[in-house]
């Protein structure tokens, strides 16, 4: 009797200790953060044009440790108690590409000193803005396309379109158009400018509409020499889309140059083709 005793006292002790260190073990109360708008905000005097954008997640930091990536809107598990520092940076997808997301690196990081109490969910709303160091070359609708301005059309099928229905922004987009007798349309920067090589952050952004793929890419200029060099070949969408075109490779890679130009050109490969342009900007840092 007094063995079967021993033996429930024992199996009472060993209950207790392992409901110890359970508890011990329980990972502490989550807190949560929902980012549920993501905005930008550009600077006029700085020629960043206007504050289009597509930021489609969010990369973040708790007291400076990363801690995962999700798309704009999603719940984001946050475990600290007391003051935490949360940092959030803006992704994009890289050449429009789902596959290819990374923080957008002209993009600030947005910083928050926030309370945490477990279980609490707390909402943010972040604006985002470009770097201090990024230097533009900006383009819009009407005064950004057309000889001796930013643009240079290649020949008469590209035009403005003031059309409400078929305006991005502002004032007007610029429309391109091919034929049977005309298939190839094309713009290209009227100026030559800098752009550093050795892996510099070197981007176009524009928004664009299109029932028909177009070419966005670069000619590097020296002297008798005009190399063209097409960086990416964008699909057709029927709604407008803003998109993020990495040109820090095509740059960087030998033989590099002094100037570059933009193009952006097509050549006709559907009945009636359209393509929409509009708030073109090349950034470099």
């Amino acid at each position: 009797m007094r063995r079967y005793l021993l033996y429930f006292l024992l199996f009472c002790n060993l209950i207790f200790f392992v409901s110890c260190k359970k508890d011990k073990l329980k990972a502490p109360k989550a807190s949560f953060l929902v980012v549920d708008n993501a905005s930008l905000k550009t600077v006029a005097s700085l020629n960043q044009g206007v504050n289009s954008h597509k930021i489609v997640d969010i990369w973040y930091y708790v007291d400076g440790e990363f801690k995962g990536v999700f798309p704009v809107g999603s719940v984001m598990p946050i475990v600290a108690d007391g003051n935490a520092r949360i940092t959030l940076f803006a992704g994009i997808k890289n050449n429009g590409i789902s596959s290819t997301r990374l923080p957008y690196a002209v993009y600030n990081s947005k910083t928050y000193n926030l309370d945490i109490e477990p279980g609490k969910t707390y909402t943010l709303s972040p604006e985002f803005e470009y770097n201090s160091t990024a230097f533009f070359y900006y383009a819009d609708g009407l005064d950004g396309f057309g000889t001796g301005s930013y643009f240079n059309a290649g020949n008469t099928n590209c035009q403005y379109t003031l059309d409400p229905t078929k305006v991005f922004s502002g004032a007007g987009s610029i429309i391109m158009t091919m034929t049977d007798a005309v298939p190839t349309t094309s713009l290209v920067q009227a100026n030559s400018y800098y752009l550093p090589d050795g892996g510099a952050t070197i981007y176009v952004e524009l928004d664009y509409k299109c029932n028909q793929e177009f070419n966005v890419g670069v000619i590097g200029i020296d002297t008798g020499i005009q190399d063209k060099r097409n960086v990416l070949t964008i699909a057709p969408s029927d709604e407008w889309n803003h998109i993020y075109i990495q040109l820090t490779s095509t740059v960087s890679t030998p033989p590099t140059y002094g100037a570059y130009k933009v193009f952006i050109e097509a050549t006709k490969n559907t009945t009636s083709p359209e393509i929409y342009l509009d708030n073109v900007k090349l950034i470099y840092q």
